[in-house]
């Protein structure tokens, strides 16, 4: 479905607070913090070749066999029969080719950006300078938080901000909010260590992945969805050899020219 870089658009910037507010765009940038986002670029870190974005567990288990393993959580743990729970940290290498991915909130808003985004990346903080780089200047950005439940989460709305910030392109109001909010925090980890899924994090014995979850730009990997089709989203790390370094450059450019002119 996402064949290739959109071509430079004046469009916006926007920020989806949860899926359900997700319009289309050149290009989304989907957001779990904590975790499945960092998550998936930790195991592409780690070698696994694709990430196999399931919506729920009966696709996830279906998807099982000779060269996958199977990963994810409910309620922030792991699921019963999988090799891995949600851990970013558990992602130290590759057994096999595969990993399919199921979670709560990450995966489904993989799935809901990517029936109406020209191109779905993943975004998260540990690959944040990667994603800014490879974002053309210009294009119409949807920022797709996963949130909670459903629900606005704390931590999403941060790296949103974060990312509107420092794409530096017109704003929705929406996405001006996010880059406020961001704005009151003085690191990353705070906000981070402060929502609900941080809480839960903590009282399941998981803390130490809100501080792998809140380094920033470790990783230089951008997640791509390369097809979708039957619940399932294909993540593989995107090749932007030919672009990466040059959108943030152009934009840096225009910031620049703004500034003179002012």
């Amino acid at each position: 479905m996402t064949a290739g870089p959109p071509q430079k658009s004046d469009g916006q910037i926007d920020v989806a607070f949860t899926p359900a507010d997700v319009r289309t765009s050149d290009v989304a940038l989907v957001v779990d913090v904590l975790r499945a986002g960092t998550t998936i670029v930790a195991a592409l870190a780690a070698g696994f070749e694709r990430v196999l974005c399931a919506g729920d567990i009966e696709t996830a288990r279906h998807l099982s066999g000779a060269g996958r393993k199977l990963a994810g959580e409910r309620e922030c743990r792991p699921i019963e029969g999988f090799d891995y729970g949600n851990s970013p940290g558990e992602f130290t290498h590759a057994p096999v080719p595969d990993l399919v991915l199921c979670t709560t909130n990450g995966t489904p808003a993989v799935l809901a950006a990517a029936e109406v985004a020209g191109e779905v990346l993943v975004a998260s903080l540990v690959n944040l300078d990667a994603v800014v780089d490879v974002v053309p200047e210009g294009a119409e950005v949807a920022i797709v938080c996963s949130g909670t439940n459903r629900r606005f989460a704390l931590e999403d709305a941060y790296l949103a901000g974060r990312l509107v910030q420092r794409l530096g392109q017109g704003r929705t109001d929406a996405a001006t909010a996010a880059a406020r909010l961001a704005d009151s925090y003085p690191d990353s980890h705070a906000p981070l260590a402060q929502g609900a899924d941080a809480e839960v994090l903590r009282a399941t014995g998981q803390s130490a992945d809100i501080d792998f979850c809140a380094r920033e730009s470790v990783f230089d990997i951008v997640p791509r969805v390369s097809k979708t089709g039957d619940g399932i989203a294909v993540v593989e790390a995107g090749d932007f050899e030919s672009t990466t370094g040059s959108a943030a450059k152009d934009r840096e450019n225009a910031m620049d020219r703004e500034q003179t002119s002012a």
